[in-house]
């Protein structure tokens, strides 16, 4: 008798996790998300995308006027690599569905942002107005999405025309695989993200390696802009 043993492929989860499990995972790793990412790298890896001159040049408008929206906020990692990209303050909006990494991010980046705005909300229907923000990131958030691009579109709905979307996924691979098995997330290859900003609605859209350490094996980065339709 032949002894046959399956492994599972890079598309194991079809089936996107339920918002409660989601919640379950990141609300017990609240309080040792952002040394782990500390430890990683990632930290500031964010920080030397957000240097780039391909993405600052997208991010020199912001100033103290300006509405940024982070969408799966975490403890607020990705916001403050931005933040210290920039010349002046802005108003940040971090939204989350887990309310430990809310009050990590409302101390994480409080001292940095001092109109910071942390609420719980599913990314999938934000409570925002059309064309209410100047520029929308996330982080490792899309790979949980059943539908990533109804997602983008719901992004790119609140985003004023003109300003960026910037993203950070988990690249498709072996790293994903056996990180899937602990967070249920889905990998992306940098011409699958490419194609779902642009049919979200995003234009001059490119995507990035990270240049060294976890992130350049295991992360893509993408920056596009909302069309402007004037």
């Amino acid at each position: 008798m032949q002894l046959t043993i399956t492994l599972p492929t890079l598309d194991r989860w079809r089936t996107a996790p339920s918002i409660d499990t989601l919640r379950s995972l990141y609300d017990a790793s609240a309080d040792q998300w952002h040394d782990n990412l500390a430890r990683l790298g990632q930290l500031h890896d964010y920080q030397l995308l957000f240097e780039n001159p391909v993405v600052g040049d997208r991010l020199h408008h912001l100033d103290q006027a300006s509405h940024i929206l982070d969408c799966g906020v975490g403890t607020g990692v990705f916001s403050l690599a931005l933040l210290d990209s920039i010349d002046q303050p802005a108003h940040v909006t971090g939204v989350d569905i887990s309310y430990p990494m809310l009050t990590q991010a409302q101390q994480n980046l409080a001292d940095r942002c001092p109109t910071l705005d942390v609420r719980w909300g599913n990314i999938r229907r934000l409570p925002f107005a059309d064309e209410s923000f100047d520029a929308v990131i996330f982080a490792h958030v899309l790979e949980h999405m059943a539908d990533p691009v109804e997602t983008l579109r719901e992004m790119v709905r609140i985003l004023k025309p003109g300003a960026p979307l910037v993203s950070s996924v988990t690249r498709k691979g072996l790293g994903q695989l056996l990180l899937s098995l602990r967070w249920q997330n889905r990998g992306y290859a940098a011409n699958q993200l490419d194609a779902f900003l642009k049919t979200a609605g995003l234009e001059t859209v490119r995507s990035f390696d990270y240049g060294a350490g976890w992130s350049r094996w295991m992360c893509i980065a993408a920056i596009g802009v909302k069309a402007n339709t004037n």
